[in-house]
C-alpha cells in the first residue's frame, strides 16, 4: 500500500503539530506493507523525519492554486499511489485513488472569524472535502458530530482518531527548570498558566483572566497569572494595564518544550475555550501533570474526561473556586495531578498512527470491494 500525505500543512498551528507528530509516528510503524510517500514545501519541511523509512518528495506550487492541483495529481500518477491523505480541508480533485480527510473542528461554521469572502471559502472547502473525499478523519467524537449534523456526511464515512501528545511533554519536574523560568520570564511559583491567540474570542482569553480576577479576590493567594502565546490577544482585551492586579508574566510564544517546562510546575492550566475540535494543550498539559481547568466547549470534556475540572465557559465562580482550592489545598493539587497524568495516557501518536493507517486499508478494500461487485 502506497500512501501519500500532504505534508505542505506544516506550520507552528495545531494541524502543523498533527502532520508532523503524525508522520513521524506512522514512519516508525515499521510495516513492510506500507509505504509513505511524503509531499513537502522545500522552503518548510517536516522536521526530524530524515532518517526515516519514507519517500519525500517538494512541491513547490502555491497551496490553494491551481498549479498545485495539477502538480499533485500530477505526483500521484507519477508515485503509484493507492490513498492520498489530506490532512487539512483543503484537498486535491480528480485524484483515481480514494482521498481522505483530516477535519479538526468546524469553527467556520460557528463564528465569525473571517470576512465575508473568506469565510464563504473556506465553508466551500470543507463542503467540498466533505462531498469528495472517500472518507473523512474527525480528530474529535464531537467534531464527527458537527461533520454529520452541519455537512451532513454520513456516521459510516467518518472515523474519530484522537491525537496524541508530543513526546517533551512528561511529568519530569527538574529544580533547574525552575530557575530557567526566573531568568527568562520572571516567573515564580506559585502561578496559572493560560494561552493567549490571535483567536482570542473563541479562546475566551477575557473570561480565562476574569476567572483569576475573582480567584485573587476569593482566595487572598499571591500568584503570577503566566499567559503563553501571541501578544496580540492580550493586547486586544485590555493589556497589562487593565489585568494590573494579575501579575501578568508574557512569555510570548513558546517551542514545545518551554511550554512543558511551563505546565511542569504550574499549580493550573485555564482553557475556558467556546469552542476545540481536540484541545492539544488540554492532554499536553495532563501529560505533565499539570492541573487542568478547562470549559465544555466542543470536544474539551471529552477529552478532559476524569483528568480534569470541567465547567461551563462563562462560570466564572466555579472555575475561579477550582483554581483557589488547587492553590490553596495541597490535598487537592495532589489529586488533580495523578488524575490528569491517568487520563494523559489515553492519548498517543503511535495509537493515532495505528488507527489511521487502518482507515488507509479500510478505504482500499472499500474500493475493491465495490470494483468487485461493479464487475458482476
Amino acid at each position: 500500500m502506497r500512501v501519500g500525505f500532504d505534508a505542505r500543512w506544516y506550520n507552528d498551528s495545531g494541524v502543523g503539530v498533527y502532520v508532523a507528530e503524525l508522520l513521524r509516528a506512522m514512519a516508525a510503524v515499521g510495516q513492510p506493507a506500507f509505504e509513505l510517500v511524503v509531499y513537502e514545501d522545500p522552503r518548510n519541511r517536516v522536521p526530524q523525519l530524515d532518517g526515516q523509512p519514507i519517500s519525500r518528495i517538494s512541491v513547490a506550487a502555491p497551496r490553494y492554486s491551481v498549479a498545485e492541483q495539477l502538480e499533485l495529481r500530477r505526483r500521484a500518477r507519477l508515485d503509484k499511489l493507492d490513498v492520498f491523505h489530506s490532512p487539512f480541508y483543503a484537498m486535491p480533485l480528480g485524484l483515481s485513488c480514494p482521498v481522505i480527510v483530516t477535519l479538526h473542528d468546524a469553527i467556520p461554521f460557528l463564528f465569525s472569524i473571517n470576512s465575508w469572502p473568506k469565510s464563504w471559502m473556506v465553508k466551500m472547502g470543507y463542503r467540498t472535502a466533505a462531498y469528495r473525499a472517500h472518507h473523512i478523519i474527525a480528530v474529535s467524537g464531537n467534531t464527527a458530530n458537527d461533520i454529520r449534523e452541519i455537512l451532513k456526511v454520513p456516521e459510516e464515512r467518518i472515523t474519530v482518531v484522537h491525537n496524541g501528545t508530543r513526546e517533551c511533554f512528561q511529568p519530569v519536574p527538574d529544580q533547574s527548570e525552575l530557575v530557567s523560568l526566573l531568568e527568562k520570564f520572571d516567573v515564580r511559583m506559585p502561578y496559572v498558566v493560560t494561552a493567549s491567540a490571535s483567536n482570542w474570542r473563541t479562546k475566551n482569553l477575557e473570561g480565562a483572566l476574569k476567572v483569576l480576577e475573582a480567584a485573587r479576590c476569593m482566595s487572598g493567594v499571591e500568584f503570577q497569572t503566566v499567559v503563553y502565546g501571541p501578544a496580540n490577544g492580550i493586547d486586544a482585551v485590555g493589556g497589562d494595564h487593565r489585568w494590573s492586579s494579575l501579575r501578568l508574566r508574557r512569555t510570548g510564544f513558546l517551542p514545545a518544550e518551554g511550554l512543558a517546562m511551563l505546565f511542569r510546575h504550574a499549580h493550573a492550566f485555564l482553557m475556558p475555550s467556546l469552542y476545540e475540535g481536540f484541545g492539544l494543550p488540554v492532554v499536553e498539559a495532563m501529560s505533565c501533570g499539570c492541573p487542568v481547568v478547562t470549559s465544555n466547549g466542543g470536544s474539551l470534556a471529552e477529552v478532559a474526561g476524569q483528568g480534569a475540572q470541567v465547567f461551563e465557559p462563562f462560570d466564572v465562580e466555579g472555575m475561579a473556586g477550582a483554581v483557589v482550592r488547587l492553590l490553596s489545598e495541597p490535598a487537592a493539587l495532589t489529586q488533580w495531578r495523578s488524575r490528569a497524568l491517568q487520563r494523559a495516557l489515553c492519548f498517543s501518536w503511535k495509537r493515532a498512527a495505528d488507527q489511521t493507517i487502518a482507515v488507509y486499508r479500510n478505504a482500499l478494500a472499500a474500493r475493491a470491494a465495490k470494483g468487485a461487485a461493479q464487475a458482476c
